[in-house]
Parts: C-alpha cells; sequence; structure tokens
C-alpha cells in the first residue's frame, strides 16, 4: 500500500495518476500556509494543467446584478449549436480557492461534450468574505 488505504485497488490506475499529479503541484501540506499563498500555488496547478478550450467553444464574460454587488460570471457556448439547457457551475477549492480562471477549461469541455452552455459563477472567496458571503 501506498498511504491510498482501501482506495488502493478500488481507484483506476489513471485516476490515482492524476491524484498523484495534484498532490506533487499541490500537496496536503499547503493548506497550513496563509490564503494568498495557497491561492498562488492552486493558480500554479490550474495553470500547469489548463488543456485550453475545444474547438468551437466560445466565452464571454460579464457581470451579473445583484443587489449590493455584481456576480462575475462567463458563459460557454458551443458555435453553431442552439443549446437545450445551460449547467450552472461553481467550481472548486473550498471556498476559499478558485475562480473563473482556475476551471475555464472543465467548463468548456462540459459545453463542448454535452452542447448545452455553461455559467460559471465567480463566487466571494473566504476568509475575506464569511460565511454566507458566496451563496449571496
Amino acid at each position: 500500500m501506498t498511504g491510498r488505504g482501501k482506495y488502493e485497488t478500488r481507484l483506476d490506475p489513471a485516476l490515482w495518476a492524476y491524484i498523484d499529479s495534484v498532490n506533487a503541484w499541490y500537496p496536503p501540506e499547503i493548506s497550513g500556509l496563509p490564503v494568498d499563498k495557497q491561492r498562488a500555488v492552486y493558480a500554479r496547478m490550474c495553470r500547469a494543467f489548463h488543456q485550453g478550450r475545444p474547438p468551437g467553444v466560445r466565452a464571454r464574460d460579464s457581470l451579473v446584478a445583484a443587489s449590493k454587488h455584481g456576480i462575475p460570471a462567463r458563459r460557454y457556448r458551443l458555435a453553431g449549436a442552439a443549446p437545450h439547457a445551460t449547467v450552472l457551475y461553481f467550481h472548486g477549492g473550498g471556498f476559499i480557492l478558485g475562480g473563473l480562471e482556475s476551471h475555464d477549461d472543465i467548463c468548456a469541455e462540459i459545453c463542448a461534450g454535452t452542447g448545452f452552455d455553461v455559467l460559471s459563477v465567480d463566487y466571494r472567496l473566504a476568509p475575506e468574505h464569511l460565511h454566507p458571503a458566496a451563496f449571496d
């Protein structure tokens, strides 16, 4: 066993390779650093993994008006396709990391793979914005 416990044989080797790659860029001990340093490491990792947008996917940034602030958002659309649905995407990062750039290619891949529009929302992050700011 390599510290993977009971999951060693339950996950595909390709998935383990991906997990190992993420941990090489963003090892668990990073969570003990100040938030600005965590974000810098996370951003470098996301740039390193970025595959670019699939052909035909277009993205447009906008600001969604809210009662007290604007919410940055990015809409992905497959050129020449009439979307039959919209996927509302909230990036990962535990409410302290990530944004529109960190998950750009993932959203573009969802759009290309489904033909649906994808609306990625750049919610406010903690600790600058305390709960429930991300949801507001």
